[in-house]
C-alpha cells in the first residue's frame, strides 16, 4: 500500500512540475524577454515530457526524491526515513554478500544514498597533536554531512556486525541457507537479547580472533563519535600541536553558534539496523565542501 501511496504521490509531484514548466514558458513568451539558453532545471523538465511514459525515469525519480527527501530530515535531526531507505537498499542485496559485507561495504552504501555534494566521507581530523603518528594523532569521522543552507552539520559513525561472525559461536561450517535464517530471525529478535550476542572479529592489531557484545560495538561508536564531534567542533588545528578538522576537501570559517548533531548506525546482516543519536555540540564554525 506504501507503494502504491508512494507511486501516486509522485505522479502528481511531476505532472505538477511539468505544468510549472509550461505555464513559466508561457509567461516568458507572453512577456517577449525569453533568451535562447535554458536552465538546467528546464532542460531537466523537457526530458521528464518526453518520456514520462517510460519506466527507468519513473524509477529514477522516485529515488532521488527519496534521497532528497531523507536527506533534508536527516540535516533536520531526524534520522528514521533514511534508516527506512537504507534498510530497503539492503535488501536488495544478494544473498552471497551476507558473506563479504563489512564495514567499508556499508560506508559505500551510505554514501551512495546521500548528495555527494554535501557528504564528506572519511573526515580527517586531528586528534591530539602532542602524540606521534600511529598513535592515536589522527582520526577519522565516517561521514561529515553538510547542510545545504545553513550551519549545522550531522556527523556519523557507521558500524557492521557481520553474520558470520556471530553465527562462529554456534557451528564452524557455515553455508548461506545458514545466514539467511539468522538474517531474518535477527529483524525480529528483541533489542536486549540481540545486544547481548557475542561477536567475533579478527583484530588486526592483536592479530587474533576478539569476542566482544554487539552492545559493547555500539557504545565503543558512541564514545568515539562523541570524542569526533568534540574535535570538529574546534574548527582547523590553531598549531603544529592542537587538535581540530585537517582536511583538504573542507573550508572552514568563523560563524555564530550553529548545533552539530550526531549518530551512530549500526547495522546486523542486512535486516537489523539500530541506531543512537549522541548529544549535540555547539561549533562556532560553518563548514563548507571544496
Amino acid at each position: 500500500m506504501c507503494r502504491g501511496l508512494e507511486a501516486i504521490f509522485n505522479k502528481k509531484w511531476n505532472e505538477k512540475l511539468i505544468l510549472y514548466d509550461r505555464q513559466t514558458r508561457e509567461l516568458k513568451r507572453t512577456r517577449n524577454n525569453d533568451n535562447d539558453t535554458d536552465s538546467p532545471f528546464k532542460k531537466q523538465i523537457r526530458i521528464l515530457e518526453q518520456n514520462e511514459d517510460k519506466l527507468v525515469y519513473e524509477y529514477i525519480i522516485n529515488n532521488t526524491f527519496l534521497v532528497a527527501s531523507a536527506y533534508e530530515n536527516l540535516i533536520a535531526g531526524d534520522i528514521v526515513p533514511f534508516i527506512k531507505i537504507l534498510k530497503t537498499f539492503l535488501l536488495t542485496r544478494s544473498k552471497m554478500s551476507l558473506f563479504s559485507a563489512d564495514e567499508a561495504v556499508f560506508q559505500t552504501i551510505v554514501e551512495s544514498l546521500l548528495p555527494s555534494k554535501y557528504c564528506i566521507p572519511e573526515l580527517s581530523l586531528v586528534m591530539d597533536g602532542n602524540k606521534q603518528k600511529g598513535f592515536d594523532q589522527f582520526g577519522y569521522s565516517d561521514i561529515f554531512i553538510l547542510k545545504e543552507t545553513g550551519n549545522n552539520g550531522i556527523s556519523l559513525e557507521l558500524k557492521y556486525i557481520s553474520l558470520v561472525g556471530l553465527i562462529k559461536n554456534q557451528k564452524n561450517k557455515v553455508n548461506t541457507k545458514d545466514l539467511e535464517k539468522l538474517d531474518k530471525t535477527l529483524e525480529k529478535e528483541d533489542e536486549e537479547v540481540l545486544l547481548k550476542r557475542v561477536y567475533t572479529y579478527w583484530s588486526k592489531e592483536h592479530k587474533e580472533p576478539i569476542q566482544i557484545t554487539i552492545n559493547e560495538v555500539l557504545n565503543s561508536g558512541i564514545n568515539q563519535l562523541q570524542s569526533y564531534m568534540n574535535i570538529i567542533l574546534k574548527g582547523k588545528p590553531a598549531d603544529y600541536f592542537s587538535s581540530g578538522v585537517f582536511d583538504e576537501h573542507v573550508k572552514i570559517t568563523k560563524s555564530n553558534p550553529n548545533e552539530l548533531k550526531g549518530f551512530v548506525i549500526l547495522v546486523v546482516g542486512f535486516r537489523r539496523i539500530l541506531w543512537r543519536p549522541v548529544e549535540e555540540v555547539i561549533s562556532n564554525y560553518v563548514y563548507n565542501k571544496v
